[in-house]
């Protein structure tokens, strides 16, 4: 008999959801291609990682990062929304919240991981940064945008699953009971 874990259980979701999660993946490859095309012309403009500051706004994708961002939150949230029957139904056999919430993040970080690294792929394939940008311009671009792909991710899954386990679609089924 196999162990159920979370990470069983959150790969059994997507893979039951096959053809969303592909369709999620593909997306989120799009959108994670252009936030690391956005960060690494940052990084070669600049060469820091202030993305607030006014002054850069003359030659930088300011708008692009932020668009991409924006896109990857609401692609999260839309997986999460997606997800509201299988929370519904784990509160009302379980009522383990902190459990959906770290099953449903997980499950949010396996569906988008392969897309972030083929966006990484087809950046550092396809688009060829200038000779004087350096292996350390490309890892810090990637892992900047590695730690806002979990900020991101977390930011977005853990508040709309949290709220989501405070509704319970079987209560009035149980009542009649």
């Amino acid at each position: 008999m196999i162990q159920l874990t979370y990470i069983s259980f959150a790969l059994r979701l997507l893979l039951r959801d096959r053809l969303y999660s592909l369709a999620y993946g593909l997306a989120g490859t799009l959108i994670f291609t252009f936030l690391v095309l956005a960060v690494r012309i940052h990084f070669h403009l600049y060469a820091g990682v202030s993305l607030t500051s006014i002054v850069s706004f003359d030659k930088s994708p300011q708008i692009l990062f932020y668009a991409t961002s924006f896109a990857l939150m609401t692609l999260f949230f839309f997986h999460c929304l997606h997800a509201l029957g299988d929370i519904g139904v784990m509160m009302a056999v379980g009522g383990n919240r902190m459990g959906c919430i770290f099953l449903h993040s997980l499950s949010l970080f396996f569906l988008f991981l392969p897309s972030f690294l083929l966006g990484i792929v087809i950046n550092l394939g396809l688009l060829t940064p200038p000779p004087d940008f350096g292996i350390f311009g490309e890892v810090k671009s990637i892992f900047t945008c590695l730690v806002l792909f979990l900020f991101l991710g977390i930011l977005v899954s853990v508040p709309t699953v949290g709220i989501s386990t405070f509704m319970d679609p079987y209560k009035s089924i149980r009542r009649q009971k």
